[in-house]
């Protein structure tokens, strides 16, 4: 599969392109686009690549609207299966865009996905989820062995695309695996540290980091249930 990543440069498009390269390798293409553009534009086209949609899937991070807006009409008829548009901050993606960018992409027989945040990706239409299971992003999932008390090896199947996920789990190992696990794990969460938003999210009432903070808690506390019910049967 091949993925085509726009972005307006920063640390954050910065490692996702890193993880995703790292899991598939020259099956990653990046462009930067302006960060800085008016409201209204002219013509949205001329600022998106002209190689654009020679990918199986694009992966768009904080554009301007009507760059989104225009990717599936440029696109459309073409390689591109879906369009995944992560959403880190409440003010990258409004509810009307997304709507929007949604009708667009049906319309180009194109699957869309608007993670919020992008660790939380879940695999519900083919070309998503073969993207999820190449790429191993999604919601973490880890598996994890014991031995004597601790954490002695851990596997991420799939988590975050930022690379956070794998760096929880390299520092997992040699960890008491005990009920202070996830907190811990939690700690790691800001030692990486996650770069989603501490903003306030209107239509959740918490903040996009907090989200992403609870579901590496929720699937290390769920790995670790899960490896001692293996132990005890064994």
């Amino acid at each position: 599969m091949r993925v085509e990543i726009l972005h307006v440069g920063g640390r954050y498009p910065e490692r996702v392109i890193a993880y995703l390269s790292a899991q598939s390798h020259g099956n990653v293409d990046a462009y930067q686009v302006p960060r800085s553009l008016p409201p209204v534009l002219d013509d949205a086209e001329e600022y998106l690549p002209a190689e654009l949609g020679a990918g199986d899937v694009i992966v768009a991070m904080n554009i301007h609207p009507e760059l989104l807006l225009e990717i599936p009409s440029m696109v459309g008829g073409g390689s591109t299966k879906a369009v995944i548009a992560p959403i880190e901050d409440p003010n990258w993606i409004k509810a009307g865009l997304q709507r929007q960018v949604t009708q667009a992409c049906a319309s180009n027989d194109m699957e869309s996905a608007f993670p919020k945040p992008f660790c939380a990706l879940e695999p519900g239409t083919p070309a998503i989820t073969e993207f999820c299971e190449e790429f191993r992003v999604g919601s973490p999932i880890f598996k994890l062995r014991m031995s004597e008390g601790k954490v002695a090896a851990a596997e991420v199947v799939k988590g975050s695309p930022c690379g956070l996920t794998d760096f929880v789990a390299r520092e997992l190992v040699g960890l008491p695996a005990d009920d202070s696990l996830p907190e811990k794990a939690g700690q790691l969460h800001h030692s990486y540290p996650c770069l989603a938003t501490m903003n306030m999210d209107p239509a959740t009432g918490d903040t996009i980091m907090h989200k992403s903070l609870f579901l590496l808690r929720d699937a290390v506390k769920a790995a670790l249930d899960e490896a001692r019910r293996e132990r005890r049967q064994a």
